[in-house]
């Protein structure tokens, strides 16, 4: 059996391996990850492993981000510390758990419940996941993860200026100048900023207070927007946004 852990204490890693080495000795582990952004990484580029132990709090946040960037097939333990409603969640959209400290024969039995599955039936545990989180997830958003090659890197979302997209593709523009390509859309972008520091202009640019330098007059009685970066962009506020960027940027 493959497995994968996401676990970003070394001690509990240690732990969690000797005991599934005791349960099956032909166990094999895939890999060992600490963060939100590893995962993300092996997940892209590795096939999915036969089973997954994670972690909620990870070396860079918690767990459920990971399911904003991938599509993960695999089922999933998760070991834990977490509070009540989030395992009540995850017996809903059966997903198994382990409470640490992990207790030897708690992991048996989960081992068990994996193995009774059905080996051919393949499950979508991605969507179960995000809806599992869907009230943890309901949160200001602190960073984006954006493609650099053939890897994937985090940037800080105050550090983006202003989010630009054209021909359906999304790109974040950081103040140092750098363009970034990021999987989302505007829109879904928008839904997890902070309202009070980012604004959606148009359908197709959102603006970081922190960029605006000038707002002009414009023609058809819209407002045109000058940052504090280069850019060879047009900042528009269309005549639908007038009024709410009006009392945005007074605030």
């Amino acid at each position: 059996m493959n497995i994968l852990i996401i676990e970003d204490e070394i001690n509990a890693f240690e732990y969690l391996r000797s005991m599934l080495k005791k349960i099956d000795p032909s166990v094999k582990i895939l890999a060992h990850l600490d963060s939100v952004e590893d995962s993300v990484n092996w997940l892209h580029q590795n096939q999915q492993p036969e089973l997954i132990f994670m972690d909620i709090q990870l070396a860079d946040g918690l767990c459920f981000e990971i399911f904003n960037y991938v599509e993960v097939k695999s089922p999933i333990i998760f070991t834990t510390a977490f509070d009540q409603y989030a395992i009540e969640a995850f017996k809903v959209n059966s997903i198994d758990y382990l409470l640490k400290p992990i207790i030897p024969e708690d992991l048996r039995k989960a081992i068990e419940k994996y193995r009774s599955r059905k080996v051919s039936q393949e499950v979508n545990y991605s969507q179960q996941i995000q809806s599992a989180f869907s009230t943890l997830n309901k949160q200001t958003k602190h960073r984006c993860l954006v493609k650099r090659g053939n890897h994937f890197e985090f940037i800080e979302v105050s550090q983006i200026a202003f989010v630009h997209s054209e021909s359906s593709i999304t790109f974040l523009y950081t103040f140092d100048g750098k363009r970034h390509l990021y999987s989302n859309t505007v829109e879904g972008l928008m839904k997890n900023l902070d309202e009070t520091l980012f604004f959606q202009i148009s359908r197709h640019q959102i603006i970081n207070i922190n960029a605006v330098q000038k707002i002009h007059p414009y023609f058809n009685q819209r407002l045109k927007l000058e940052l504090n970066i280069p850019s060879e962009l047009e900042f528009l506020v269309s005549r639908s946004k007038l009024t709410p960027f009006k009392d945005w940027i007074d605030l």
